[in-house]
Formats: C-alpha cells, sequence, structure tokens
C-alpha cells in the first residue's frame, strides 16, 4: 500500500510489493497444514499399530492352547482350532490390507 507510514522493506532497502506478502503467507499456510496433516497420518498409523499389536498380544495364548491341542491328538477341523484359524487369516489379511493402503497413499505422496 502506498499510504503506509512506514513501508515494509526487504533486506535490501525495497519495499515489499503486497503480492509478494501475500504469496509468503500462503505458502505459510500450506506448509503448516502439510505439517498437520503428516502429524495426524502418524498418529493415526500410531493407534493403528497399537491396536493390532495388542490383538497380537491378547491372542497368543490362545494360539499357544491351539498348537498345544493340536499337538496332543485333537483334530484340526475341531471347533476352537477351526475358529482361532479362521481369525487368524482374517486378522492378517485385514493388516496386510492395512500396509497396502499406507503404501499406496505414501506413493501418491511422493508423486506430488
Amino acid at each position: 500500500m502506498s499510504g503506509e507510514v512506514f513501508p515494509r522493506r526487504s533486506l535490501t532497502g525495497h519495499p515489499i510489493p503486497e503480492v509478494v506478502l501475500r504469496t509468503r503467507r500462503s505458502v505459510m499456510e500450506a506448509a503448516n497444514n502439510l505439517q498437520e496433516q503428516r502429524t495426524r497420518k502418524r498418529r493415526h498409523a500410531g493407534i493403528a499399530l497399537l491396536a493390532m499389536g495388542t490383538l497380537v498380544v491378547l491372542l497368543a495364548p490362545v494360539v499357544w492352547s491351539a498348537a498345544n491341542d493340536l499337538s496332543t491328538g485333537e483334530h484340526f477341523f475341531d471347533l476352537p482350532v477351526l475358529v482361532l484359524t479362521l481369525f487368524l487369516v482374517l486378522l492378517s489379511a485385514i493388516f496386510a490390507v492395512l500396509l497396502l493402503t499406507w503404501r499406496q497413499r505414501e506413493l501418491r505422496e511422493d508423486q506430488r
């Protein structure tokens, strides 16, 4: 603005045009938005990994019991072993889809 008493000046002493200041503000706002998105993604990834780790820790005794039952003569098609096997297959499939989704997001971000 030409009517300012103390116009903003650059390091060289020349006044800084308002267009440059607006551009600088918009670039800084975009950088702050990207930083917030990265923080949010890390938080979501941590929560998902914590949930998966908790499930694995809680299911470890069940897996041990099923392995013990199978080694002592139980059949694979008994209900507890079958349910556990189906649950573990489902859990590993969910984990694989989660990893693929994260990888695709990272690849899309790298291409930008």
